[in-house]
């Protein structure tokens, strides 16, 4: 029975998506929402009428005349589906949707901690070729993995070649706290050419107190690096509760 009822439900909330967009050439999201409605209520099979109703999403209109109304959809929706339901959300990414309902999509995926949404979330982020739409999957991939993991995001990382998107997973990484992460970020300082990337990953250490990157941010600070990027590590070790990042700065100062 209840799974009957979570079948319903995903049954109005995917018609609902339907009429709240414009429609495809040729069809009418009204008579396509109500053929999936009468599709669901008398199929004896509910799997089947289940499929139906990803079919409607896939079936989407071109363009929304009230974005705001599609995206709370699409989160309503995405509270209703198991982790293995998830995928039929995809189209809505890779179709001819607005960018807002796109990254509401990319949102509602990563808050799926499945195999099939990281390799999904990652393709988005290294081949879309909207950049907005490629950093909205890198944030999106960080939901998805367990705190602490980093490997996805050092794909980006590596991988993008948009310096945003690269950028956007710098910041993720900062995120995981752990000494994985940290590592990662020195490794950007001390090898990146980009200046922006680089105070990127300075920035990114400030928001972990681990005292692996008080000691990089410190070091950084005193290094023959851009004035800018030693700026930014100073700006860093503010931003971190540490005695050793207190008295690093302490000693800048005194030292003029």
């Amino acid at each position: 029975m209840e799974r009957t009822r979570r079948i319903l439900t995903i049954g109005v909330l995917s018609a609902f998506i339907i009429l709240a967009l414009m429609p495809i050439i040729g069809v009418h999201p009204v008579s396509l929402a109500k053929k999936g409605w009468d599709s669901l209520t008398t199929s004896p099979a509910h799997e089947a009428s289940f499929e139906s109703q990803a079919d409607l999403v896939v079936l989407a209109g071109l363009e929304s005349d009230d974005p705001e109304l599609v995206k709370a959809a699409i989160y309503a929706l995405s509270n209703q589906l198991e982790s293995d339901e998830i995928s039929i959300m995809f189209p809505i990414v890779t179709g001819d949707f607005t960018e807002e309902v796109q990254k509401a999509a990319l949102y509602a995926i990563g808050n799926h901690e499945t195999e099939e949404v990281q390799t999904f979330l990652t393709n988005v982020a290294l081949s879309h070729e909207r950049t907005d739409l490629a950093k909205a999957a890198t944030y999106a991939l960080s939901n998805s993995i367990e705190d602490g993991e980093v490997g996805p995001l050092l794909n980006i990382l590596e991988n993008a070649s948009h310096a945003e998107v690269r950028k956007a997973a710098l910041y993720q990484i900062g995120n995981a706290e752990s000494d994985v992460a940290v590592d990662a970020l020195v490794s950007v300082i001390d090898t990146e050419q980009n200046a922006e990337l680089t105070k990127a990953a300075v920035y990114a250490l400030a928001n972990t107190d681990n005292e692996k990157a008080v000691a990089a941010l410190i070091r950084v600070m005193g290094s023959d690096l851009p004035s800018e990027v030693r700026k930014a590590a100073v700006h860093a070790l503010g931003n971190i509760e540490s005695d050793t990042a207190r008295k690093a700065l302490m000693d800048l100062i005194q030292g003029q």
